[in-house]
């Protein structure tokens, strides 16, 4: 019987998903940036409007002459304006139009980026309940094990009622715990599956290793490249605010009337006296003069943050290796009271004092382990690993 049960864990696990798949098919599938990658679409169809030509206006009309002397006679006219942007005008719009298309997919990298950052920062609280899950089981088979112990002394009639019951009463303490973190890890595992844009329900596998890339560079920075992306944009912007006159109209006109006939082509050229574009320059100068403050801030941050992540990390990597370490050497005691409780020669109160420490000194590993995993999740992010 034993082997039927043990078989169909085997291959569950086996078919277990890995992280780097979940991964790439929420980035195929996720409605999220599905919607995010229809800005570029957008930008495209606004660098045409940009860059368009005005519509053309046809007039036609009709007359009709009643003179004083005479029989009432018609005529009609019409006219042609065609308006003609103005030399130098086409290459700015064209440059605003190319950074209006760079800022949509710089935005779509940062949008992605900041999915995959999100996303792995999820698994790891995932992976933090599981590992819970696994401590609460060794806690409970440890305090089963000197449950099951102190049964016998006290059956033996070595240690006295008040003992045994305390050991069933840390058994019964253990299975709440353990249930608690059950239904912290349910609670990760959908958080996870719904930023994910999972809709089934799909096993996933408990431990990656999550590894901090070794060139760091800030030029990648996915926020940084938005930032620059859009100053260019502020630039374009304002150098298109810098003609006063962007538009002329060229009219060609034809006119009949009694006895004549009136062929007229001019230009119509506008005037600019009240309004020369002076606010919208000076806001456009203003954006990107804010613009250029702002990357200014996001390196220095940036080099800030990747300094303070990287000497977090060497200090946790440190800490995180001497409580493995302590782990294992107070495993290594725990087995030895355990011994030594059945003959007699520990107390119940010290070789409970022992189990609590070995189990704080595991959830300390664990949750030291999980700072290390985001640290190194953020510094990836911050360095462009991210990035697509």
């Amino acid at each position: 019987m034993k082997k039927i049960v043990i078989i169909p864990l085997i291959l569950w696990n086996l078919h277990a998903e890995t992280f780097d798949a979940f991964m790439q098919k929420a980035l195929q599938t996720s409605p999220y940036l599905k919607a995010n990658a229809l800005a570029k679409e957008r930008a495209d169809e606004a660098s045409k409007i940009i860059q368009r030509y005005k519509n053309p206006t046809l007039s036609l009309e009709a007359s009709r002459f009643q003179p004083d002397v005479g029989a009432k006679t018609t005529g009609y006219r019409g006219a042609y304006v065609q308006p003609l942007r103005l030399w130098g005008v086409g290459s700015t719009r064209e440059k605003l139009a190319h950074a209006t298309e760079a800022v949509a997919t710089s935005s779509i990298m940062l949008k992605r980026a900041e999915f995959r950052r999100n996303l792995s920062l999820l698994y790891i609280n995932y992976m933090q309940a599981s590992a819970f899950v696994v401590l609460a089981k060794e806690e409970l088979q440890i305090v089963q094990k000197i449950a099951d112990i102190s049964k016998e002394r006290y059956e033996a009639g070595t240690i006295a009622k008040a003992r045994y019951l305390l050991a069933k009463v840390d058994v019964m303490r253990a299975k709440n715990r353990h249930n608690e973190k059950e239904v912290q890890k349910l609670s990760a595992y959908w958080r996870l599956l719904a930023f994910g844009g999972e809709r089934e329900v799909i096993e996933l596998e408990e431990k990656y290793t999550f590894v901090r890339q070794s060139q760091a560079s800030l030029a990648q920075s996915a926020t940084l490249q938005f930032l620059q992306n859009s100053q260019q944009q502020a630039e374009q912007q304002a150098a298109l605010n810098a003609h006063k006159i962007e538009w002329i109209d060229l009219y060609a006109e034809y006119e009949k009337v009694p006895n004549q006939s009136i062929a007229r082509v001019g230009v119509d050229i506008p005037l600019a006296i009240f309004n020369t574009k002076q606010e919208e320059q000076r806001i456009a100068q203003l954006k990107v003069k804010q613009r250029k403050y702002l990357i200014e801030n996001q390196k220095t941050l940036l080099t800030n943050r990747l300094k303070r992540l990287d000497a977090e990390l060497e200090v946790l990597q440190k800490t995180f290796d001497s409580t493995k370490a302590l782990y294992l050497a107070q495993k290594e005691l725990l087995t030895m009271y355990e011994s030594a409780y059945k003959i007699a020669n520990v107390n119940l109160i010290e070789l409970q004092n022992i189990k609590n420490q070995i189990i704080a000194t595991r959830a300390k590993e664990i949750i030291l382990q999980t700072k290390i995993d985001r640290n190194i999740v953020l510094y990836n992010y911050e360095i462009g690993e991210y990035n697509e």
